[in-house]
């Protein structure tokens, strides 16, 4: 039986699991931490449930085959992303994305609507600000992006983000319902209270796990990684590390942006008014966003879980939407050789969804 070795027990690492469990591979994870999951597992605070930022799995409409993988080990429920952005100059949660009809309630509606009227080639922006900017105009840019995108990357200025790979077109205003990726994703979340946590565990069912083992060195050449003080041979290796480590940082370091995590829980039902349990905070709050969790979880108590998100350093979720940091990754990435492969948001060093990920491990299957 060949065998394979998964560096990494998150998501991706996880799926990879599973579907090479299933091609007949012996495979071995090595997990730096206590748990599979990584930051899609479920854990509790006081009865309630809750991830480390809200992992619903959003699917392209045209790819529903991963949303159908999913079902396989858990039962899915269909939800709607419904978001609110507190926008402090006005003192006013609006609908996020933006929304022609929240135009119409805001004080300065009448300089929003000329910039509208007067906006730049969104084809010719170089930068984050000037996409944002030529897209919707400066008011709203303000309003909406400009102090968030900030804080959300740890910038002095947008002009540094200059890897924004939205449609050419810009960003569209909204009008009509008030549903994010209404058409163009569908949204969902398990039924059962501990979320996927069945579907990681079913992963590895058929997998050596080894635990609380950070891998010491990759040798990509002889297939083996050391795991504490023993090296594990391969006929193949999956890594869902960031691909630096891999290489021991010979191109530098690669950049991420991490989370602090509060958990508050308050004495009332809901929070949130209904249907919004997104809320993004747009000013100089030391916090992004806020996330009602009974409200995508489905759990039920007279009490209600919040969790406020604070960007850091401290850890790393994030890759960096910057040209020079996604080229660094690049050259990482053309140094692995057949048979070591590297996969999930910190694998490829981009900003993935779960859908993405399963997505990426079924190409794989079709290639090994």
């Amino acid at each position: 039986m060949k065998k394979a070795i998964v560096i990494g027990g998150g998501f991706c690492g996880c799926v990879v699991t599973e579907m090479l469990s299933k091609k007949g591979f012996e495979v071995t994870v090595v997990e730096a931490g206590d748990c599979i999951g990584g930051g899609c597992r479920t854990f509790f605070y006081h009865g309630h449930p809750y991830t480390i930022g809200p992992r619903h799995i959003l699917v392209d409409v045209d790819e529903m085959y991963t949303w159908e993988y999913m079902e396989r080990f858990v039962e899915m429920r269909e939800l709607q992303h419904h978001s609110l952005t507190y926008v402090s100059q006005d003192d006013r949660f609006y609908t996020y994305p933006i929304h022609m009809d929240d135009i119409q309630s805001m004080p300065d509606k009448d300089t929003i609507e000329a910039e509208l009227d007067n906006r730049g080639d969104v084809s010719q922006s170089k930068d984050f600000e000037e996409y944002w900017v030529n897209s919707v105009g400066q008011t709203l840019y303000n309003k909406f992006v400009n102090t968030y995108s900030k804080k959300m990357w740890g910038v002095k200025n947008n002009k540094e983000i200059d890897d924004f790979g939205f449609s050419p077109k810009g960003v569209a205003l909204k009008s009509g319902d008030k549903v994010s990726f209404e058409g163009s994703k569908v949204i969902g979340y398990p039924t059962n209270i501990e979320a996927f946590n069945p579907f990681f565990d079913a992963c590895v069912q058929n997998a050596t796990v080894i635990y609380n083992t950070p891998v010491q060195k990759i040798d990509v050449d002889k297939k083996r990684v050391l795991a504490g003080d023993q090296w594990l041979d391969a006929d193949l290796i999956v890594s869902t590390i960031s691909p630096d480590i891999v290489f021991d940082y010979c191109h530098g370091e690669l950049r991420y942006i991490g989370r602090h995590f509060m958990k508050l829980i308050l004495p009332c039902e809901r929070v949130t008014p209904e249907p919004y349990y997104f809320l993004y905070y747009a000013g100089d709050e030391p916090y992004t966003r806020v996330v009602e969790y009974k409200l995508l979880t489905g759990y039920e108590s007279p009490n209600t879980l919040l969790g406020i998100e604070i960007p850091t350093f401290d850890n790393k979720m994030y890759p960096y939407p910057v040209k020079a940091d996604i080229a660094k990754a690049k050259k990482y990435l053309e140094m692995f050789p057949d048979g070591v492969h590297s996969l999930g948001r910190m694998g490829k060093y981009n900003y993935d969804n779960m859908h993405v990920v399963i997505r990426d491990c079924f190409k794989l299957m079709e290639n090994i």
